[in-house]
């Protein structure tokens, strides 16, 4: 006999305790299921005990690692999955109809052209309804006042009052194209060398210049006084004369990780150094409700892995 709607209604355990064990079964592990649902792990523990008791048998094992699945959770989280994925693809059909909403984001040119441009497709397409701006810009966007939803900025985090998300980890490090880093190669290993290569050109960034950083670790000194120097003032346009094969830079890691997995950069010297600032994501109070901007941050939380709520 088949049970009616409504009796099947009466057996469902809540929706929003099915997305917590979804979210705690992506990471298991408490503490970045509470960043990603901005809940204390105190509240989620209790609705998944609430969930296992609803259900009648235990949906993960607890360590001090983390969570592991049971039998019966690695069942339904499979399940939570392919509904969720099923919800979401029938909403974004419904509100095509419905309402489109505009998504403003500033960002630096530099991030925009070498870490975010890639992975916009992917958000584009899970939400059609959203009417994505990029607004490039060199210096921070008010958000109280400039129409701006969320600015992505390089610093420590520390902006009172918005709401924060860190979007990178990032070192400085030395970067070159393979050829140029043959050359220095060829240089350190003989009396001298021929031809435009021999001491490449340093370039330098005058707006962030890491020399001085870099060179607190005498490992690994720089002397760019040994060749030819070009100045820059914006990061992106350096790394076009780099990848062009003038010379040899010090930059932030998350502009060039895509190239050094590609092998289009490569790094010329060993080590690393930290300025302690990072990429993040920012909004004010009075548009973290708004939907686009919910969705934006929980695709950001998706796509950059290194993510930590600061506040």
């Amino acid at each position: 006999m088949r049970l009616s709607n409504t009796g099947l209604l009466a057996r469902l355990p809540s929706l929003r305790s099915l997305l917590v064990f979804n979210v705690a079964g992506k990471h298991l592990n408490l503490v970045r299921a509470s960043e990603e649902l901005f809940q204390t792990q105190g509240a989620l523990s209790r609705q998944l005990k609430a969930l296992e008791d609803h259900v009648g048998v235990a949906l993960f094992e607890r360590g001090p690692r983390g969570l592991r699945f049971t039998q019966e959770g690695e069942l339904l989280y499979d399940f939570t999955c392919r509904a969720f994925d099923l919800l979401g693809t029938g909403l974004n059909r419904l509100v095509l109809d419905v309402e489109r909403q505009t998504l403003v984001v500033s960002a630096a040119r530099s991030f925009s052209l070498r870490n975010l441009a890639a992975r916009l497709p992917e958000f584009v397409a899970a939400h059609p309804w959203i009417d994505l701006r990029i607004d490039v810009h060199r210096f921070y966007a008010d958000l109280e006042s400039s129409g701006v939803d969320i600015s992505i900025r390089l610093g420590t985090g520390d902006w009172p009052h918005y709401r924060v998300l860190r979007l990178t980890d990032d070192v400085i490090i030395p970067v070159c194209t393979p050829a140029v880093a043959s050359s220095l190669q060829a240089t350190a290993s003989s009396d001298g060398i021929d031809g435009p290569l021999a001491q490449p050109a340093f370039l330098r960034n005058t707006e962030r210049d890491y020399l001085d950083l870099w060179n607190q670790d005498d490992r690994h000194r720089l002397q760019p006084e040994d060749g030819p120097s070009l100045n820059f003032n914006d990061s992106a346009t350096l790394l076009g004369v780099l990848e062009a094969g003038m010379g040899v830079t010090l930059i932030r890691s998350s502009l060039v990780d895509a190239a050094l997995q590609r092998g289009t950069l490569v790094q010329p010297y060993p080590g690393e150094v930290r300025d302690g600032l990072n990429y993040h994501a920012v909004c004010a109070p009075r548009s973290s409700d708004k939907p686009a901007v919910m969705l934006f941050l929980q695709w950001l939380r998706h796509v950059y892995p290194a993510h930590a709520i600061v506040g």
